[in-house]
């Protein structure tokens, strides 16, 4: 399927994002068609594993749009490599407003998927944007991340306030982070092979990420989560127990859990059989509640 460039505008920021938008096979311009917002994980950019999902979920009759994010790949924003939660949130909410610009998209059927930690930033889109009705989460490795294994890429925090306030005032260089190092073994058989590399990709991101990401709960943002919602974990995947936790503080009754047996965590960006079998559940919550 062709995949088209598309440019749209992160309007709280001023920013033009890119992304890349696909239609159906047999596209009727004269219908109106579901449309599903996919993202992926941190410091990704859209030709990675958000692009294997937008290339399912089109084939089964979405329009789906995946694009880079603010300060990433093709996307606008200096300085480069910022992951800031309330700018991904606010990416989100242009997304859908490309989205419910197009007159061949139902406005009351739009919904999000989110991968890793933008399956965490996702599931957040969800209870504050009420254009989105439903939202999948892939791996959602966010919970709380001052008591994750995150912690271990972060710097001494005086060091990183100390840089920002001496790069602000024109004194110093960027410090980064390196958030995918290659003795992280799993990361690095996806990130630094064919599977999941990418020229524009970086494992590298601005140091004062750290200070917005340490106080991001996203189980206490959850407790306001009234829409369907779907987590998709695998069953030795290192983020489960952030997963868990997420799903646990949604309240009610509307929302489902699935543990794909034998699956780490990076299997569930792109591999078989792993990413067919989540896709056993993503198709019918979608088609139930789309």
């Amino acid at each position: 399927m062709d995949a088209q460039k598309v440019v749209f505008m992160n309007k709280e920021l001023g920013l033009r994002l890119a992304g890349l938008l696909r239609l159906p096979e047999g596209f009727d311009l004269s219908k109106n068609y579901p449309a599903i917002v996919i993202t992926g994980p941190m410091l990704s950019v859209k030709e990675q594993a958000q692009s294997v999902y937008a290339e399912r979920l089109t084939e089964a009759g979405y329009v789906t749009l995946v694009f880079d994010g603010a300060y990433f790949g093709e996307s606008e924003g200096l300085p480069r490599g910022q992951e800031l939660p309330e700018v991904k949130e606010s990416d989100i909410e242009g997304a859908v407003d490309y989205l419910y610009s197009l007159p061949y998209v139902d406005q009351d059927r739009i919904g999000g998927l989110g991968i890793c930690g933008s399956g965490s930033y996702m599931s957040v889109a969800g209870v504050k944007e009420p254009r989105l009705k439903a939202i999948t989460a892939i791996v959602p490795a966010i919970s709380n991340i001052a008591t994750s294994p995150m912690m271990g890429f972060f710097k001494p925090e005086e060091e990183v306030k100390a840089a920002k306030e001496a790069y602000d005032k024109g004194e110093g260089n960027l410090i980064y982070l390196n958030f995918m190092p290659r003795a992280f073994d799993e990361g690095a058989a996806y990130y630094y092979s064919s599977r999941g590399t990418h020229p524009r990709w970086s494992n590298q991101v601005v140091a004062w990420s750290q200070l917005e990401l340490i106080k991001y709960n996203v189980t206490e943002i959850m407790n306001g989560m009234q829409k369907p919602y779907c987590v998709i974990s695998g069953e030795n995947a290192w983020s489960r127990p952030s997963s868990t936790e997420i799903f646990e503080a949604v309240p009610g009754v509307n929302k489902e859990m699935h543990v794909i047996p034998e699956a780490s965590h990076f299997d569930m960006y792109d591999l078989a059989p792993f990413v067919s079998e989540a896709f056993d559940y993503i198709f019918p919550f979608f088609a139930k509640n789309l």
